[in-house]
């Protein structure tokens, strides 16, 4: 995909922006399907992965909530892609993914945030349509569903963004006034996948598990 091959072009100080991106619109699966507590937990790792790039988070407390992350990794039942606690660990793995890249900004390790959350969002689009399987002819190109889409252009979007910067822009990185309307931009589409969520869970009876 053109989005994560621009990965590799635009400067590495913003690749934690685009982690936290994907992270805050994916938090809306994860705050529809895991319990209180969890959301809580979840909650927390995500505030301070977007105060981590303003320095108001500790190194130490960043590793500590990657190695709690890995812990609690393990009571989610994920072992089936395309189940709840699938859903609700890949939701979880992007925030402690956009703190994992911002400590050590990759391009490729960038790249497992938008592809794990387009592949969330393409299990639901599957569900929501009726879990048919189209027939692709040779040659053809396969369908993307509509909340795979949403996701695939706010990558673009942000890759846009960070384009149009200027010299000084690129030099400053991940400044408060971005971040905070980076983060106000992911608000409709997290509402989105959020209500998404809890139709995907109704219709495949996840809320009686």
């Amino acid at each position: 995909m053109e989005t994560y091959s621009a990965l590799h072009e635009i400067p590495p100080n913003f690749l934690a922006g685009f982690c936290l991106s994907c992270a805050e619109r994916g938090s809306g699966v994860f705050s529809t399907l895991a319990g209180e507590s969890d959301a809580e937990w979840f909650s927390y790792v995500l505030d301070s992965a977007w105060k981590a790039p303003l320095g108001e988070v500790e190194e130490d407390e960043l590793l500590d909530i990657l190695e709690e992350f890995e812990a609690r990794g393990e009571s989610f039942a994920a072992d089936d892609p395309g189940t709840k606690g699938f859903s609700i660990l890949q939701s979880a793995m992007l925030a402690a993914n956009a703190i994992a890249v911002f400590m050590n900004p990759i391009p490729s390790r960038a790249e497992m945030s938008g592809q794990t959350l387009e592949t969330i969002l393409g299990s639901f689009d599957f569900k929501l349509g009726g879990s048919r399987i189209a027939m692709i002819e040779a040659g053809e190109e396969e369908e993307v569903g509509r909340l795979q889409q949403l996701e695939q252009d706010a990558q673009k979007s942000f890759v846009a963004s960070v384009r149009r910067l200027n010299g000084d822009q690129m030099e400053a990185g991940l400044t408060r006034e971005f971040l905070a309307d980076l983060r106000g931009s992911c608000a409709p589409i997290r509402d989105e996948i959020e209500m998404a969520t809890a139709s995907v869970a109704e219709l495949a009876g996840w809320n009686e598990e």
